[in-house]
């Protein structure tokens, strides 16, 4: 059964039952991938991605390594559904994004889990700067949230998902040197046209480390619009 989550930058977020599960390992006496069994995971669903461009595709393959790091969203692959969207398919967080988690408490953490998601959000953003790459979109609503018996982590969501997922250079009146992101996480300099950088991602790391101080989402009480980001 696959049910309705929400949506977000890039589509509707969906919740399903994979009979099968991931592959575990492999068995040499039946030569074949023995799998997990049945699982409930997340599948992300990108809208009006039939015609999705090889660049986008070969931009998540290019983040594939960060995504081994346990600071970041477990993904098991990419599917498509009858529609002919792609999917890509994840771990199941129960608890939501970060917004979600901090609305059901009130917007009251505890130092400890504060501290514990800071911590793991910083180790994934290590990794993937690691490998050479920015994040790019980092936001409290692609941090997922998942409570262990004696901490509450935040793993990062969306690497690799940035920037349109068609061909920009086919559509009539678009700008190639377009800003996408939650507005009040992009860093000063890249608003005013500077690349993406690992310090533009700190600086978005800043902001949430702002969310979680005060239980609020950052700018909560203007718009995102021009005169913010000027």
């Amino acid at each position: 059964m696959v049910k309705y989550i929400g949506s977000g930058g890039f589509g509707s977020v969906y919740s399903a039952l994979w009979m099968e599960g991931p592959r575990w390992n492999w068995d040499d006496g039946a030569q074949e991938w023995a799998r997990a069994g049945p699982m409930t995971v997340a599948l992300k669903r990108l809208e009006n991605s039939q015609k999705i461009s090889s660049s986008f595709i070969n931009q998540i393959k290019t983040y594939h390594k960060c995504l081994q790091s346990a600071s970041l969203a477990e993904t098991f692959g990419i599917t498509k559904d009858p529609t002919s969207n792609y999917m890509i398919v994840m771990k199941y967080y129960e608890n939501g994004n970060l917004y979600q988690y901090l609305d059901r408490s009130n917007g009251i953490l505890s130092w400890r889990d504060m501290i514990d998601m800071l911590w793991g959000i910083a180790g994934g953003l290590e990794r993937i700067h690691a490998e050479g790459k920015v994040h790019k979109n980092l936001h409290g609503g692609n941090l997922l949230i998942e409570d262990e018996k004696i901490s509450t982590d935040a793993r990062i969501g969306d690497v690799g998902l940035y920037g349109p997922s068609y061909n920009i250079e086919n559509i009539k009146n678009e700008n190639p040197n377009q800003i996408y992101g939650v507005l009040p996480y992009v860093a000063p300099e890249v608003l005013r046209g500077k690349n993406y950088s690992t310090a533009s991602d700190i600086f978005s790391f800043g902001i949430i480390m702002n969310t979680l101080a005060t239980g609020q989402r950052p700018w909560y009480n203007r718009a995102h619009d021009y005169n913010l980001a000027n």
